[in-house]
Protein backbone atom coordinates (compact mmCIF):
# COMPACT_ATOMS: atom_id res chain seq x y z
CA UNK A 1 0.00 0.00 0.00
CA UNK A 2 1.35 3.50 -1.02
CA UNK A 3 0.24 6.53 0.84
CA UNK A 4 -0.10 9.19 -1.79
CA UNK A 5 0.09 12.97 -0.94
CA UNK A 6 -0.79 16.12 -3.32
CA UNK A 7 0.17 19.35 -1.24
CA UNK A 8 -1.55 22.35 -2.27
CA UNK A 9 -2.00 25.87 -0.76
CA UNK A 10 -4.31 25.29 1.58
CA UNK A 11 -5.31 21.43 2.25
CA UNK A 12 -3.63 18.07 1.50
CA UNK A 13 -5.04 15.23 -0.38
CA UNK A 14 -4.44 11.96 0.80
CA UNK A 15 -4.88 8.52 -0.67
CA UNK A 16 -3.80 4.82 0.36
CA UNK A 17 -3.72 2.47 -3.07
CA UNK A 18 -3.03 -0.37 -3.44
CA UNK A 19 -2.93 -2.85 -6.39
CA UNK A 20 -4.19 0.29 -8.64
CA UNK A 21 -7.47 0.68 -6.11
CA UNK A 22 -7.77 3.63 -4.05
CA UNK A 23 -8.50 2.06 -0.08
CA UNK A 24 -9.14 5.32 1.12
CA UNK A 25 -9.21 8.89 0.69
CA UNK A 26 -8.90 12.25 3.37
CA UNK A 27 -8.30 15.65 3.29
CA UNK A 28 -5.49 17.28 5.76
CA UNK A 29 -5.65 20.96 6.30
CA UNK A 30 -1.60 23.08 5.53
CA UNK A 31 -1.08 25.92 8.02
CA UNK A 32 1.88 28.00 7.04
CA UNK A 33 3.90 26.70 9.07
CA UNK A 34 5.20 23.22 10.33
CA UNK A 35 3.38 22.12 7.50
CA UNK A 36 4.82 18.73 7.43
CA UNK A 37 4.76 18.03 11.16
CA UNK A 38 0.97 19.18 10.93
CA UNK A 39 0.46 16.74 8.19
CA UNK A 40 1.97 14.08 10.29
CA UNK A 41 0.23 14.81 13.31
CA UNK A 42 -3.30 14.56 10.97
CA UNK A 43 -2.66 11.36 9.15
CA UNK A 44 -1.70 9.57 12.49
CA UNK A 45 -5.29 10.82 13.94
CA UNK A 46 -6.56 9.59 10.73
CA UNK A 47 -4.87 6.03 10.57
CA UNK A 48 -5.61 5.66 14.16
CA UNK A 49 -9.40 6.39 14.11
CA UNK A 50 -9.80 4.21 10.36
CA UNK A 51 -7.49 1.54 11.38
CA UNK A 52 -4.73 1.69 9.27
CA UNK A 53 -1.06 0.54 10.53
CA UNK A 54 2.38 2.07 9.50
CA UNK A 55 3.84 -1.25 9.18
CA UNK A 56 1.23 -1.49 6.09
CA UNK A 57 2.57 1.37 4.03
CA UNK A 58 5.13 0.43 1.88
CA UNK A 59 6.30 3.76 0.58
CA UNK A 60 4.95 7.85 0.79
CA UNK A 61 4.38 9.71 -2.44
CA UNK A 62 4.64 13.52 -2.32
CA UNK A 63 3.08 15.90 -5.20
CA UNK A 64 4.31 19.17 -4.46
CA UNK A 65 3.51 22.72 -6.10
CA UNK A 66 6.59 23.95 -6.21
CA UNK A 67 10.57 23.64 -8.14
CA UNK A 68 12.25 20.30 -6.52
CA UNK A 69 15.94 20.61 -7.09
CA UNK A 70 16.16 16.11 -7.61
CA UNK A 71 20.08 16.48 -7.00
CA UNK A 72 19.90 18.53 -3.84
CA UNK A 73 16.85 16.92 -2.74
CA UNK A 74 15.13 20.72 -2.09
CA UNK A 75 12.52 22.97 -2.78
CA UNK A 76 13.69 25.40 -4.43
CA UNK A 77 10.81 27.60 -3.97
CA UNK A 78 6.71 26.65 -3.26
CA UNK A 79 5.38 30.09 -3.09
CA UNK A 80 2.08 28.59 -2.16
CA UNK A 81 3.60 27.29 0.98
CA UNK A 82 6.03 29.71 2.00
CA UNK A 83 9.43 27.18 0.90
CA UNK A 84 12.31 28.70 -0.09
CA UNK A 85 15.43 26.54 -0.21
CA UNK A 86 13.61 23.76 1.85
CA UNK A 87 14.94 20.26 2.39
CA UNK A 88 11.63 18.32 2.18
CA UNK A 89 13.07 14.75 1.55
CA UNK A 90 15.48 15.11 4.47
CA UNK A 91 12.32 16.62 6.63
CA UNK A 92 10.06 13.83 5.57
CA UNK A 93 12.28 11.29 6.20
CA UNK A 94 12.41 12.69 9.76
CA UNK A 95 9.18 13.49 10.36
CA UNK A 96 7.41 10.34 9.10
CA UNK A 97 9.82 8.30 10.23
CA UNK A 98 10.03 6.35 7.22
CA UNK A 99 13.00 5.75 4.52
CA UNK A 100 11.19 4.85 1.07
CA UNK A 101 9.60 8.87 0.28
CA UNK A 102 9.45 9.78 -3.09
CA UNK A 103 8.51 13.53 -4.22
CA UNK A 104 7.12 14.64 -7.87
CA UNK A 105 6.25 18.39 -8.32
CA UNK A 106 2.68 18.49 -8.45
CA UNK A 107 2.31 19.66 -12.12
CA UNK A 108 4.44 16.71 -13.19
CA UNK A 109 2.47 14.26 -11.04
CA UNK A 110 -0.93 15.85 -12.67
CA UNK A 111 0.30 15.13 -15.83
CA UNK A 112 1.97 11.59 -15.54
CA UNK A 113 -1.55 10.45 -13.70
CA UNK A 114 -3.17 11.66 -16.49
CA UNK A 115 -0.84 10.24 -19.09
CA UNK A 116 -0.57 6.74 -17.37
CA UNK A 117 -4.67 6.43 -16.18
CA UNK A 118 -6.69 9.10 -17.40
CA UNK A 119 -4.98 8.63 -20.92
CA UNK A 120 -4.37 4.67 -20.38
CA UNK A 121 -0.46 5.65 -21.66
CA UNK A 122 -1.38 6.02 -25.23
CA UNK A 123 -0.12 9.47 -26.29
CA UNK A 124 3.77 9.52 -27.63
CA UNK A 125 3.20 12.97 -26.17
CA UNK A 126 1.27 15.42 -24.44
CA UNK A 127 1.21 18.55 -22.33
CA UNK A 128 -0.74 19.22 -19.35
CA UNK A 129 -1.74 22.69 -17.66
CA UNK A 130 -3.22 22.82 -14.48
CA UNK A 131 -5.21 25.66 -13.12
CA UNK A 132 -5.66 26.08 -9.28
CA UNK A 133 -3.74 28.61 -6.22
CA UNK A 134 -1.14 28.60 -9.48
CA UNK A 135 -0.43 27.20 -12.92
CA UNK A 136 1.12 24.05 -13.02
CA UNK A 137 2.98 22.25 -16.25
CA UNK A 138 4.32 19.19 -17.04
CA UNK A 139 5.77 17.52 -20.37
CA UNK A 140 5.55 13.95 -21.43
CA UNK A 141 7.88 13.28 -24.35
CA UNK A 142 8.54 10.36 -26.35
CA UNK A 143 6.30 8.48 -23.13
CA UNK A 144 8.46 9.71 -20.51
CA UNK A 145 7.81 12.31 -17.92
CA UNK A 146 10.49 15.62 -18.69
CA UNK A 147 12.11 16.54 -16.01
CA UNK A 148 14.81 18.55 -17.50
CA UNK A 149 18.19 17.21 -17.60
CA UNK A 150 19.93 19.53 -15.64
CA UNK A 151 18.15 20.59 -12.01
CA UNK A 152 14.89 18.25 -12.78
CA UNK A 153 12.40 21.12 -12.25
CA UNK A 154 11.32 21.62 -15.81
CA UNK A 155 7.27 22.13 -14.54
CA UNK A 156 7.19 26.07 -14.13
CA UNK A 157 5.10 26.80 -16.83
CA UNK A 158 2.97 29.26 -15.06
CA UNK A 159 6.41 31.04 -14.18
CA UNK A 160 8.45 33.21 -16.58
CA UNK A 161 7.25 36.69 -17.05
CA UNK A 162 7.07 36.29 -20.73
CA UNK A 163 2.95 35.91 -21.33
CA UNK A 164 1.60 38.37 -18.93
CA UNK A 165 1.30 41.72 -17.94
CA UNK A 166 4.32 43.11 -17.04
CA UNK A 167 2.73 44.89 -14.01
CA UNK A 168 1.30 41.84 -12.38
CA UNK A 169 3.55 40.74 -9.39
CA UNK A 170 3.86 36.66 -9.10
CA UNK A 171 3.79 34.80 -5.80
CA UNK A 172 7.06 33.78 -7.07
CA UNK A 173 8.58 37.39 -6.81
CA UNK A 174 8.14 37.79 -10.61
CA UNK A 175 6.45 40.13 -12.72
CA UNK A 176 4.20 39.31 -15.49
CA UNK A 177 4.54 35.69 -15.06
CA UNK A 178 0.58 34.01 -16.67
CA UNK A 179 0.31 32.39 -13.49
CA UNK A 180 -0.88 35.32 -12.02
CA UNK A 181 -3.74 35.97 -14.19
CA UNK A 182 -4.68 32.94 -15.87
CA UNK A 183 -4.69 30.88 -12.29
CA UNK A 184 -8.32 30.04 -10.85
CA UNK A 185 -6.77 32.65 -8.75
CA UNK A 186 -6.22 35.25 -10.75
CA UNK A 187 -9.91 34.53 -12.95
CA UNK A 188 -11.53 34.98 -9.30
CA UNK A 189 -9.42 37.98 -8.58
CA UNK A 190 -10.50 39.45 -11.88
CA UNK A 191 -14.33 38.37 -11.51
CA UNK A 192 -14.05 40.35 -7.80
CA UNK A 193 -13.14 43.49 -8.92
CA UNK A 194 -15.93 46.31 -8.26
CA UNK A 195 -17.18 46.51 -11.43
CA UNK A 196 -17.47 42.93 -12.42
CA UNK A 197 -18.96 42.19 -8.60
CA UNK A 198 -21.67 44.98 -9.20
CA UNK A 199 -22.13 43.14 -12.48
CA UNK A 200 -22.83 39.65 -10.58
CA UNK A 201 -24.31 40.39 -7.79
CA UNK A 202 -27.06 42.17 -10.02
CA UNK A 203 -27.16 39.26 -12.67
CA UNK A 204 -27.72 36.71 -9.64
CA UNK A 205 -29.75 39.00 -7.26
CA UNK A 206 -27.80 38.35 -4.03
CA UNK A 207 -24.43 39.92 -2.41
CA UNK A 208 -21.09 37.92 -2.29
CA UNK A 209 -18.26 38.53 0.09
CA UNK A 210 -16.06 36.89 -2.39
CA UNK A 211 -17.15 35.69 -5.50
CA UNK A 212 -15.85 32.25 -6.10
CA UNK A 213 -15.58 31.01 -9.67
CA UNK A 214 -18.48 28.02 -8.43
CA UNK A 215 -20.75 30.85 -8.23
CA UNK A 216 -20.76 32.14 -12.14
CA UNK A 217 -21.13 28.53 -13.14
CA UNK A 218 -24.59 29.24 -14.15
CA UNK A 219 -23.73 32.89 -15.92
CA UNK A 220 -20.49 31.16 -17.82
CA UNK A 221 -23.17 28.23 -18.88
CA UNK A 222 -25.26 30.77 -20.19
CA UNK A 223 -22.79 32.49 -22.16
CA UNK A 224 -23.07 35.85 -20.12
CA UNK A 225 -20.81 38.13 -22.72
CA UNK A 226 -19.49 39.58 -19.86
CA UNK A 227 -18.78 36.30 -17.61
CA UNK A 228 -17.03 35.13 -20.94
CA UNK A 229 -15.11 38.17 -21.66
CA UNK A 230 -13.38 37.74 -18.18
CA UNK A 231 -12.33 34.45 -18.92
CA UNK A 232 -11.43 35.02 -22.56
CA UNK A 233 -8.68 38.26 -20.76
CA UNK A 234 -7.54 35.83 -18.06
CA UNK A 235 -6.97 32.94 -20.04
CA UNK A 236 -5.26 34.65 -22.77
CA UNK A 237 -1.90 34.70 -20.99
CA UNK A 238 -2.16 30.96 -20.66
CA UNK A 239 -3.30 30.77 -24.41
CA UNK A 240 -0.27 32.74 -25.76
CA UNK A 241 1.71 29.96 -23.47
CA UNK A 242 -0.42 27.05 -25.02
CA UNK A 243 0.37 28.11 -28.78
CA UNK A 244 4.02 29.26 -28.55
CA UNK A 245 4.74 25.63 -26.95
CA UNK A 246 2.40 23.70 -29.53
CA UNK A 247 4.71 25.56 -32.19
CA UNK A 248 7.88 24.26 -30.54
CA UNK A 249 7.00 20.67 -29.55
CA UNK A 250 4.28 19.83 -31.25
CA UNK A 251 2.39 17.35 -28.87
CA UNK A 252 -0.27 15.27 -29.72
CA UNK A 253 -2.39 16.40 -27.33
CA UNK A 254 -2.98 19.33 -24.73
CA UNK A 255 -5.00 18.49 -21.13
CA UNK A 256 -5.96 21.35 -19.23
CA UNK A 257 -7.16 20.25 -15.72
CA UNK A 258 -7.53 21.97 -12.10
CA UNK A 259 -10.60 23.57 -11.09
CA UNK A 260 -11.90 25.63 -13.45
CA UNK A 261 -11.44 22.83 -16.04
CA UNK A 262 -14.56 21.89 -14.53
CA UNK A 263 -16.80 23.97 -16.31
CA UNK A 264 -16.07 21.64 -19.09
CA UNK A 265 -15.50 21.80 -22.99
CA UNK A 266 -16.36 25.90 -23.00
CA UNK A 267 -13.00 25.81 -21.47
CA UNK A 268 -10.79 24.37 -23.89
CA UNK A 269 -12.80 26.29 -26.63
CA UNK A 270 -12.01 29.74 -24.94
CA UNK A 271 -8.03 28.82 -25.10
CA UNK A 272 -8.13 27.59 -28.92
CA UNK A 273 -9.93 30.48 -30.04
CA UNK A 274 -7.88 32.65 -28.38
CA UNK A 275 -4.29 31.24 -29.74
CA UNK A 276 -5.25 31.15 -33.11
CA UNK A 277 -4.36 34.99 -33.02
CA UNK A 278 -1.04 34.01 -32.09
CA UNK A 279 0.07 30.94 -33.40
CA UNK A 280 0.18 29.78 -37.28
CA UNK A 281 -2.55 27.89 -38.82
CA UNK A 282 -0.47 24.73 -39.65
CA UNK A 283 0.23 24.09 -35.48
CA UNK A 284 -3.24 24.58 -34.42
CA UNK A 285 -5.47 23.01 -37.34
CA UNK A 286 -5.32 19.71 -36.26
CA UNK A 287 -4.03 20.58 -32.26
CA UNK A 288 -6.35 18.81 -29.91
CA UNK A 289 -6.82 20.72 -26.74
CA UNK A 290 -9.47 18.35 -23.99
CA UNK A 291 -10.56 18.39 -20.59
CA UNK A 292 -8.39 16.20 -17.78
CA UNK A 293 -10.32 13.36 -17.16
CA UNK A 294 -9.02 12.69 -14.18
CA UNK A 295 -9.90 15.91 -12.66
CA UNK A 296 -8.32 16.57 -8.89
CA UNK A 297 -7.66 12.70 -8.55
CA UNK A 298 -4.52 13.19 -11.36
CA UNK A 299 -2.12 14.12 -8.86
CA UNK A 300 -2.32 11.28 -6.03
CA UNK A 301 -2.48 8.69 -9.43
CA UNK A 302 0.77 10.40 -11.04
CA UNK A 303 1.98 10.32 -7.29
CA UNK A 304 1.29 6.54 -6.93
CA UNK A 305 2.42 5.60 -10.55
CA UNK A 306 5.96 7.41 -9.51
CA UNK A 307 6.41 5.62 -6.56
CA UNK A 308 5.64 2.04 -7.62
CA UNK A 309 7.65 2.61 -10.81
CA UNK A 310 10.67 3.63 -8.67
CA UNK A 311 10.74 1.62 -5.39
Amino acid sequence: MILNIDLGGNSAKCALIENFEIKSKFFVETPKFEIIENLKKMIDIYFKENGYKWENVEAISFSVPGAYDKKTEIIVFAGNLNWWNYPLLKEARRIFNFEKIFILNDANAATYGEWKKGQDGIPESMMLFTLGTGVGHGLILNKQIWEGTKKGYASEGGHGGCFADEELLCSCGVYGCLEARSSATGIERELNKADNKNYIESKLGKEFKTIKIIDIVELFNNEDPVIINIFKECLMPLSKAVGYLQTVLDVDKVIIGGGPSNLGKRISEIIFENLKKYTLKSFYEDMVIEIAKLGNDAGIWGAYYWALENI
